[in-house]
């Protein structure tokens, strides 16, 4: 599996499972207004694939210093 490929599945996972996580949460924002639901989901998607990201940059350069050793 390429380095790129490596980077967006743990990045989509952790979005999934924040978005899970929060489902709780998420589903008290829809109660309140649709709007606020929206962004709440919204916010856990972009900052759970952007944290998986950074998680997988790192995995990515363990990985690749391994390799080379």
């Amino acid at each position: 599996m390429n380095n790129l490929r490596r980077m967006h599945m743990i990045a989509g996972t952790l979005a999934i499972l924040c978005i899970v996580g929060n489902l709780p949460k998420i589903v008290e924002a829809f109660k309140i207004d649709w709007q606020n639901g929206i962004s709440l989901l919204s916010t856990l998607a972009i900052g759970g694939y952007l944290l998986g990201c950074a998680i997988g940059a790192i995995v990515n350069l363990f990985i690749g210093k391994k390799k080379k050793k």
